[in-house]
């Protein structure tokens, strides 16, 4: 490998299934020479900002980058025109545009087809999973994070996202969480504006400096406007007695902290066992969780898209394999082509 440590001409390795070769790839991404300025890049097109302060880029996971542009572009060809356009717009170009390629090296293996695995006990999951390829849409979020990522008081807005998941005058922990996921917790505990206001008029209570206090709460108002404007849907109707039953379900055939961890990526990001996600998730029931989930996700294919690609951002375990495989056949059932989540299938 030559000093620059940007050498990539190896074979690339056959995975059994795209999951495989997923964690592979944010693998070796992590462990690579570069992985440094990896993430620079990673960072620079998820986040359209560029970052080179350490603490800022160690608070962001090599696996969340790669989920969220797992989210957002569904081919190799739209991940090397994505690192390419950015490469290219950087003073140190040639540097970049090689490490663009390293990216895409390490990547190419996750879209390339997959034999099909035997029959298994794991064939219903295969079968429901083998028709539906959408990936998750980050790009509601996009004009959010890219306002904001613009704000010189980013840290100070990111601590005030993080103070909408908690009691008001608890100090807000964002360490280890990435922009993205505090926008889409803040959507979540606040689906109109008017919630949004109304959260962060309770915040500045309890803040020493109004006036800058106040300009925060601006900025987030107004980098927020654009979301509110796009995510008019109307709510999901769902049955308590269908809840009951899927909760029973669930209960049965999987440990059920494991199922309210995998919702909670779904709807806040991948957890991450931080104090910040573990007083939301404590706050959280199993029924709170999967009624959100219901009315965030439409479709059975939009929640296991979210579901498949945020879950590889967890730490494997038995526990979370076990739950990830029951979800994705029980709630299967709660979506029909003719009903809206959370009505049975009669």
């Amino acid at each position: 490998m030559p000093p620059d440590g940007l050498s990539i001409g190896y074979a690339q390795p056959t995975f059994a299934t795209k999951q495989d070769a997923i964690v592979q790839a944010v693998s070796s991404l992590s462990k690579h020479p570069q992985h440094l300025r990896i993430k620079k890049l990673l960072f620079s097109v998820c986040y359209g900002a560029w970052e080179n302060e350490p603490a800022a880029l160690e608070s962001v996971s090599m696996d969340s980058l790669v989920a969220i542009l797992l989210g957002r572009y569904s081919t190799l060809q739209q991940w090397r025109d994505s690192l390419y356009r950015k490469a290219y717009s950087l003073n140190r170009k040639d540097v970049y545009v090689a490490i663009a390629n390293v990216i895409l090296s390490h990547l190419r293996s996750i879209f390339v087809s997959q034999e099909p695995l035997s029959p298994s006990t794991d064939q219903q999951v295969a079968n429901l999973s083998a028709s539906v390829q959408s990936r998750a849409k980050y790009e509601l979020y996009q004009p959010v994070i890219n306002a904001l990522s613009k704000s010189n008081n980013l840290g100070v807005i990111k601590t005030f996202l993080g103070y909408l998941g908690q009691a008001p005058g608890k100090i807000a922990d964002t360490t280890g969480t990435d922009l993205m996921s505090l926008v889409q917790m803040v959507h979540r505990q606040a689906p109109t504006p008017l919630q949004l206001k109304q959260h962060l008029m309770s915040i500045l209570k309890h803040q020493s400096s109004q006036t800058q206090s106040q300009i925060i709460a601006r900025e987030i108002l107004r980098a927020f406007r654009p979301l509110y404007i796009s995510a008019n849907r109307a709510p999901v109707v769902t049955s308590p007695d269908s809840l009951t039953t899927l909760e029973q379900e669930l209960a049965q055939k999987c440990d059920v902290y494991q199922v309210r961890v995998l919702l909670y990526s779904i709807l806040y990001g991948p957890y991450a066992d931080s104090p910040l996600q573990r007083e939301i998730l404590r706050t959280k029931t199993l029924r709170d969780l999967l009624q959100e989930t219901f009315d965030y996700c439409h479709t059975y294919g939009d929640f296991e898209s979210k579901l498949t690609i945020l879950a590889h951002c967890l730490e494997t375990s038995d526990g979370i394999n076990r739950a990830l495989k029951v979800m994705l056949v029980s709630l299967y059932r709660y979506y029909t082509r003719d009903k809206k989540p959370g009505q049975r299938a009669r």
